[in-house]
């Protein structure tokens, strides 16, 4: 079964940008998944570790009070299992800020199409998304 079909993933979305976050969250939703999102770090990390089952987090460049790879960082230290999507914002992501990321994160380029998403969350999902040059 492939993680599209599974309706039961649990994702959450951090992102500042509320239309950014429904648009996100009405695509998943459709597609059977359970999200929760998050406008600012606070909510992200509660919702973290407060999930007892969180299979993805989709986080933006920029998320209220924390830049994104501070947030992805700060994820990682509570669940290091769960997998990441970073959302590069054109013009505020460059190479120096993606180079902090874990070489695990996949990185999705803003503007996106929905079925870009799908298939990075599908990627992410089945443990095959990964950045290029990283195993």
């Amino acid at each position: 079964m492939s993680a599209l079909e599974n309706t039961h993933r649990h994702i959450i979305v951090a992102d500042e940008d509320r239309d950014a976050v429904e648009q996100i969250v009405k695509t998943l939703r459709t597609d059977g998944h359970a999200v929760f999102h998050a406008y600012d770090v606070l909510a992200a990390t509660q919702l973290a570790a407060n999930l007892t089952c969180c299979d993805l987090v989709i986080s933006n460049t920029k998320v209220e009070g924390m830049e994104g790879v501070g947030l992805i960082l700060q994820l990682r230290k509570m669940r290091p299992e769960v997998p990441v999507i970073y959302l590069a914002n054109t013009g505020r992501s460059t190479p120096e800020i993606e180079g902090q990321l874990p070489a695990d994160v996949l990185i999705l380029r803003e503007p996106f199409t929905a079925e870009k998403l799908r298939a990075a969350v599908a990627a992410k999902l089945d443990g095959n998304g990964t950045r290029p040059g990283t195993p």
